[in-house]
This record gives C-alpha cells, sequence and structure tokens, in this order.
C-alpha cells in the first residue's frame, strides 16, 4: 500500500487551522487592545479553515489532490489499509465539517462573551472535527479507536470549557466518567476480536470470523456486544444514554449543539464502518436486537421529553429519539441492501439544518432571558418573530411534520423499513413522532401565546447567527421541496459499501 498523503489532505488542513488558532489569543491582538476584534478574528480564521477543507472534500470528486481524479466510484486508502477514502467517507466529512461551520456560525457571539480562552475553544473544535473524519475513513480498529478517542477527549474539555460554572464542570466530569466505561468496553471488545482472528484491518477481519459464525462462538458474541455498546455510547442509543442530559444541560451551548449534531454524525459513521464487517448469517440475527433498541431507544427518548422543563435537556432527549429514528437504517444494511444507506445519510443532513436553527435560536433568545428554561421563552414571538419561527420551523420539521425536511427524512426512513419486511417498526417510529408533537408544539405554544411576565427588551442578533439561522431555514425547506438531488448523492456515496 502507498502512503498517499493527498488522502489526509482536509485533516491537514484542519489541523493547522486549529494549530494557529491556539494561539490567536497573542497572534490576533488589535493593536487598540480590543478583545471583541480578537476573538472576531480568531473565528474568522477557524471559519476560513474549516470552509477550505469543506471546499478540498467537494473537490476531491471532481479533482485530483494526490487521487484519481472521480467521474465514478472512489475509493483510495493509505498507510496499509488503514484509512480509506471512498464516496462514503467523504459524504460523511462533508456534512461533518459543513456542521462544525454552522457550530462557529452560532458560536461567536456567545463565545466572545462567555468564553475566556477564545484561542483553545476553536481549536478544540477543529480537533473533535478531525476525529469525527478520521471516524468515517476508519478501515481498522486502531484508526477506528484513535478517532473515538479525539472526538471525546477533546469533547470532555469543551463541556468543562465555563470553569466558573459548577453545572458546565459537572457535565465535562460525568462526560469524561461514563466515555471512559464507554471507551474501555470498546476497546476490550476490538481486543477480543483481534485474540480470535490476529487481524486489524475490517476486510480481513470480516474474512477472518466466518468461521466464528456457525456455530456461533461465544468469545465472538462477547466481542460484538461490547464494541457495539462502545458505539452506541456515541450515539446516546438506550441504555447508553444516561449521559446526555446531564452533559447536554450543563455544556457552552454552543458545545451542545456540536454533540447533538456533529458528534452524533460521526458516531453513525462509526456504527456503518463497524456492520460492515458481519456476514448475511451474523447480521439476520443482529437485526432483531438492532430493531428492539430502536424502538426502546426512540420511546424512551420521546416520553422522557415530556416532561422536561429545560431547552437544553429536552433536545438530549429529542437526540436520543432521533438515534432511535435513525437506526431504523441499519436493518437494510444487515440485508445487505447498502443502497437504503442513503436514508440514513439523508435524514443526517436535514438533522443539522433542524437543529442549527434550533440552536441558534435558544442562544439567541437565552442571552436576554438568561436562562434556557422552556417558560423563560414566554412571549418571545412578538420581539422577535424571525427568530420565533425559524425555531418553530425546525420543531414542526423534528416533529416529522411537512412542509420540511424533517418530513421526507422519516418518510424514506419508514419506507426503508416496510421494504425491509419490518413494517411494524415504520409505525412504531410513526407513533413516536406523534408523540414527539406534544414537547415541540408546546415550545411554539409558550413562544406565541404565553404572555412573559417580565418585560423583555430583546437586541439585533448578529450577522454570524442570522445566517445560519436564515441558512437552517432554506434548507429544511429545499430538502422537503427538491430532495430529489439530495437523495441521489446520499445513493451515490453508498456504493463503496
Amino acid at each position: 500500500m502507498n502512503l498517499n498523503f493527498g488522502v489526509f489532505t482536509p485533516e491537514i488542513i484542519l489541523l493547522l487551522t486549529a494549530c494557529i488558532v491556539v494561539f490567536g489569543e497573542w497572534a490576533f491582538k488589535s493593536v487598540d487592545g480590543n478583545n471583541n476584534k480578537k476573538n472576531r478574528n480568531i473565528g474568522f480564521v477557524t471559519l476560513l479553515g474549516l470552509t477550505i477543507t469543506l471546499a478540498i472534500l467537494i473537490s476531491f470528486k471532481v479533482v485530483s489532490y494526490g487521487l484519481p481524479t472521480y467521474l465514478g466510484n472512489l475509493k483510495e486508502s493509505t498507510f496499509w489499509g488503514s484509512f480509506v477514502l471512498d464516496d462514503l467517507s467523504i459524504y460523511f466529512k462533508i456534512i461533518i465539517v459543513f456542521s462544525a461551520i454552522m457550530t462557529v456560525l452560532i458560536s461567536f457571539r456567545y463565545v466572545n462573551e462567555k468564553i475566556i480562552h477564545v484561542g483553545e475553544f476553536y481549536a478544540l473544535l477543529c480537533l473533535a472535527t478531525i476525529g469525527g473524519m478520521f471516524m468515517s475513513s476508519a478501515a481498522e480498529m486502531i484508526t477506528f479507536y484513535l478517532g473515538i478517542e479525539l472526538i471525546s477527549i477533546t469533547s470532555y474539555v469543551l463541556c468543562a470549557f465555563n470553569k466558573d460554572n459548577q453545572k458546565s464542570s459537572e457535565s465535562g466530569l460525568k462526560y469524561l466518567v461514563v466515555g471512559s466505561l464507554s471507551s474501555a468496553l470498546l476497546l476490550y471488545g476490538f481486543s477480543l476480536l483481534f485474540g480470535l482472528t490476529g487481524k486489524l484491518n475490517f476486510e480481513d477481519l470480516a474474512l477472518a470470523l466466518e468461521k466464528f459464525t456457525t456455530p456461533l462462538n461465544t468469545i465472538y458474541v462477547i466481542a460484538i456486544m461490547m464494541t457495539l455498546a462502545g458505539i452506541s455510547y456515541k450515539i446516546a442509543a438506550v441504555p447508553f444514554h444516561m449521559w446526555a442530559p446531564d452533559v447536554y444541560e450543563g455544556a457552552p451551548t454552543p458545545v451542545t449543539a456540536f454533540l447533538a449534531i456533529t458528534s452524533k454524525i460521526a458516531g453513525f459513521a462509526a456504527f456503518i464502518r463497524f456492520l460492515e464487517i458481519f456476514n448475511l448469517d451474523v447480521s439476520s440475527k443482529l437485526i432483531i436486537l438492532i430493531a428492539i433498541l430502536s424502538v426502546v431507544t426512540m420511546t424512551i427518548g420521546n416520553v422522557l421529553a415530556i416532561v422536561q422543563t429545560n431547552l437544553k435537556r429536552l433536545f438530549a432527549y429529542s437526540s436520543i429519539a432521533h438515534a432511535g429514528y435513525l437506526m431504523i437504517g441499519f436493518i437494510p444494511l444487515l440485508q445487505g441492501k447498502v443502497q437504503e444507506v442513503s436514508t440514513i445519510l439523508f435524514y443526517l443532513t436535514a438533522y443539522i439544518f433542524m437543529n442549527i436553527g434550533a440552536f441558534a435560536s435558544i442562544i439567541y433568545f437565552s442571552k436576554y432571558t438568561g436562562s434556557t428554561d422552556i417558560d423563560s421563552f414566554s412571549g418571545v414571538a412578538k420581539k422577535a418573530p424571525f427568530f420565533a419561527f425559524v425555531f418553530s420551523a425546525c420543531l414542526v420539521s423534528l416533529a416529522g411534520l411537512p412542509p420540511f425536511g424533517g418530513f421526507t427524512g422519516k418518510f424514506y426512513l419508514f419506507v426503508s423499513a416496510v421494504n425491509s419486511g419490518y413494517t411494524w417498526l415504520a409505525f412504531v417510529g410513526a407513533l413516536n413522532s406523534v408523540i414527539s408533537l406534544y414537547f415541540y408544539v408546546r415550545i411554539i405554544k409558550v413562544m406565541y401565546f404565553k404572555d412573559n411576565k417580565e418585560d423583555l427588551v430583546l437586541g439585533l442578533p448578529n450577522a454570524a447567527s442570522l445566517t445560519a439561522a436564515i441558512i437552517s431555514l432554506v434548507g429544511i425547506l429545499i430538502l422537503f421541496l427538491v430532495p430529489s438531488p439530495f437523495i441521489q448523492m446520499a445513493i451515490e456515496a453508498t456504493t463503496s459499501l
């Protein structure tokens, strides 16, 4: 295998961006010592680095950068097959980097006002994004584990970044403790698989595991269960979801958005990569487990969200529920219908717009209400109608109603379940969407029909947050009105599976 460093170009650019902004505390200091300008400059450099990274990923489709020119299917690996760049990994990297760009956009004002070491914050965000990109391209167990650890460790620090806030410190500590346990489970599962086969590469592993499938080897079953448990933690699937509500509530709000979107996308990329190693005999046995986990995850997430009074905790349970919906897409993958994985990719794309729009609104409103409690948002629609409308549209989309992209995404997921012979699972998913309407509509009701006891005065939103809100609104509308091009891109991305 050749050492093709061109494959790493996006990661190298993003690593250089992290190195530049980490020194931004002094390098971007303005002549008049204005911290606002310094923080803004650091944010702009981060955005520039992420945008260049995104442009390079898109350019892999048309020009080489040391890679074969893309006219058909692309698959290039390096470092002895441990790191692969194919259509699936490129798609995942594009949406991971795009979600990171949107997270930075909604972070500008918040970071400027509440974060002391701005350069470190943005550098950690870039490094976490690199971790997600590595998870998308991992073709063997060590690279896979390093990617998960990179995004995990940086996320622990980001959660605890508001050192003066007790909830933030508690959030980081809880995430660290539970994350360490999940890493141990994952690593032990991998060690058992390596012990059985002597292989690290996923393709070699898939071939070597054939002899342990009929009958199923006990150690093999334990290894699968432990590895799946470790990965399930990253997507906050039940019963590995306990960390999410406390961590989401305590973390700085832009970090909560990053965990809810970018980290979850990376988790699903990792899940798909791992599920590829199983043959149809083992996959058929895993399907019922995945179906049960999907039902339990979406149901517990939605039911527990009903009683929440804090928006960040509510979105934690919403994130858990959406992990359940997305797990429906694993069933056709395990049946060998790899093209149906496009439903996961499409829904994750819509998921970015829905959540970024919601978190942009939460950050804007909470600046003036001083809280993320649902009741503190009473009557804000009268003061800031545009952000209230964007927030409402994103909530309706998360519930899976037209005319927004969330409806299209859920429709394709449920259709894939029906086509796979799991009509009952599609019915449970639709029923859970109805349940979710209650707590999503409750937020809208509070914003539009409940008067605030205090006379709130809302200032003008900053340009970055406004841009993110507009992009989110346009995104969920386009994904409903003209979904075909995006579905087609998602289908093309699955050709490398």
